[in-house]
Formats: C-alpha cells, sequence, structure tokens
C-alpha cells in the first residue's frame, strides 16, 4: 500500500488507512470528528435555526468548490490524526 501515491485522491487514501489501521485509533479518531460534527450542527441550528437544511443545501448547490476543498481538508486532517497515532 502507497500513501503517497499521486493518482490516489485524498478521499481514496483515507479510505485505504481507515481500513487497515489499528481498528481503536480509527474508532477514536471517527468519534472525535463525530463530536465535532455534533457541536456544528447545534451551532448551525442556535444560529439559523429552522433553516439550517436550506442553507446547506444552497452551500451544497452554490459552493460546491468551497465544500470539496473543506472535505478534502478534512479527509487529510483525519488521515493524519490516524497516521500520527498508529505509529
Amino acid at each position: 500500500m502507497d500513501w503517497f501515491d499521486e493518482n490516489k485522491s485524498p478521499k481514496d487514501k483515507f479510505f485505504e488507512i481507515v481500513y487497515h489501521a489499528n481498528k481503536n485509533l480509527v474508532i477514536e479518531e471517527l468519534e472525535d470528528v463525530f463530536k465535532r460534527l455534533a457541536a456544528l450542527e447545534i451551532i448551525a441550528e442556535e444560529c439559523l435555526g429552522d433553516e439550517v437544511d436550506q442553507k446547506i443545501n444552497e452551500i451544497v448547490f452554490t459552493r460546491s468548490g468551497d465544500l470539496e476543498a473543506v472535505e478534502t481538508d478534512l479527509y487529510i486532517h483525519t488521515m493524519s490524526n490516524i497516521l500520527t497515532k498508529n505509529e
């Protein structure tokens, strides 16, 4: 498995790492991701109320490039955390 294969996207590399890394480390990191996601959901609901889903859909359809860049950063960050702890 080549973690530095330039032909693979960060998403592809992330899933390879998730499948092959220590299961406990992956669970720990994914729990952190979901905890952060839950906190962001609470913040979004407090700030936007019932308009949360509408705003999410707006971002998905009008800012796909920004969304993709943030997703890529999240894959890389999470992958980095798993690899760092796996050593």
